[in-house]
């Protein structure tokens, strides 16, 4: 990387990479182990300059480890993308009846939301490009066999949906609307 602000760059791949690890989203195994006929995808950084919205200083340096989607192929790596997308209509719906009978609403942004889900299918991916692992001499021996989503994946927010739907009608007792997949709901309307 030749960006002056690199330093600043790295230390937030240094942090995606301990998050991701950290979370047990892979494991390191050896490339002479993975099944015969497995892809080994390669790994691509997102990276981004967090601005201020008044100043556009900048605030923050983010990095996203990714799985390059662009080389899965569908039959191979993925069947089905297709994931659901919250309707305006609903949405504004929900909020003038949540004003009208004061009802609490909540907003949540899930913090790394597809690699919170588990893969659907067995998936490798190179260990990024300079990056040493403890007790690795070489790197590129190994792989890394993905236990959770990962950005990047063409199936990503698919997977996501599944988990995020199963979780909450199934562990927190909200029911899902018949009319709009991405409305989620408890108690009586």
């Amino acid at each position: 990387m030749k960006e002056k602000d690199a330093a600043q760059f790295k230390k937030a791949m240094e942090k995606e990479w301990e998050d991701q690890l950290g979370n047990g989203n892979f494991t390191v195994c050896k490339r002479s182990e993975i099944p015969e006929g497995a892809t080994v995808l390669p790994a691509v950084w997102q990276m981004k300059r967090k601005r201020d919205i008044k100043t556009r200083l900048i605030k923050k340096y983010k990095a996203r480890l990714n799985i390059d989607g662009s080389r899965m192929q569908h039959g191979v790596h993925y069947d089905q993308t297709y994931a659901p997308v919250a309707n305006w209509n609903s949405s504004r719906t929900m909020l003038i009846m949540s004003a009208l009978n004061n009802w609490h609403t909540r907003q949540i942004d899930y913090v790394l939301a597809f690699p919170q889900a588990p893969v659907d299918q067995q998936l490798f991916m190179e260990i990024p490009k300079g990056f040493k692992m403890k007790g690795l001499v070489d790197t590129r021996d190994y792989v890394l066999e993905l236990h959770q989503n990962v950005y990047g994946q063409k199936q990503a927010g698919r997977v996501w949906n599944k988990f995020l739907t199963d979780v909450l009608v199934n562990k927190v007792g909200f029911v899902q609307s018949k009319v709009d997949e991405c409305v989620f709901y408890r108690g009586s309307v």
